[in-house]
């Protein structure tokens, strides 16, 4: 399973679904309560729910790993995790995945520098307010210190590359990981 975390607009979402379209890597599904944005489609970028219904799964034990997140919840649920799919996750689901110590399951990090991160959020509808807030928000959502480095097996430059080049080396990567791992 690939992992990708970093900060929001880092290129987590495009190159999972650049992953699902060229390399036949599904993305996870993961479930979260925060309102869907234009172009998003229930049960194919997220699981829509409620927070009363994500509760409820909450307490049914049916996520691997949930977070609150810029005022939302966020989790992945049990039935969606398998080999030869990908998922976007900040650092503590992350590290979650991480401490399962599952030779599978490979942690990407994507970063990009913030006037790349600014103008992506912006280029896909995000009020400047909200965009305002993920950049204060994500510097303490995504500092990058000894506990969190540790969780990575592969960092990478988003701004660096154009999109099908940043999937073809997390592919690449992916495999030559899991090889060494066996």
């Amino acid at each position: 399973m690939i992992i990708l975390t970093g900060p929001s607009a880092s290129g987590k979402t495009a190159t999972c679904l650049y992953l699902e379209k060229h390399y036949g890597i599904k993305k996870v599904v993961t479930h979260t309560t925060r309102a869907i944005r234009v172009n998003e489609i229930d049960g194919v970028d997220y699981h829509f729910v409620s927070k009363e219904e994500f509760e409820k799964m909450v307490n049914n034990n049916e996520f691997i790993e949930h977070v609150t997140y810029n005022g939302n919840y966020y989790g992945t649920s049990k039935a969606e995790v398998k080999d030869d799919k990908c998922c976007t996750l900040d650092f503590n689901g992350a590290l979650t995945y991480y401490n399962l110590h599952d030779p599978k399951i490979v942690i990407f990090y994507l970063y990009c520098d913030v006037d790349t991160r600014s103008q992506r959020m912006k280029d896909r509808g995000d009020s400047l307010n909200k965009v305002e807030e993920r950049i204060v928000g994500d510097v303490k959502s995504f500092k990058v210190d000894e506990k969190i480095e540790k969780i990575f097996d592969y960092r990478i430059d988003t701004s660096k590359y154009p999109l099908e080049e940043v999937a073809k080396i997390i592919y690449d990567k992916y495999f030559e990981i899991l090889k060494k791992r066996k």
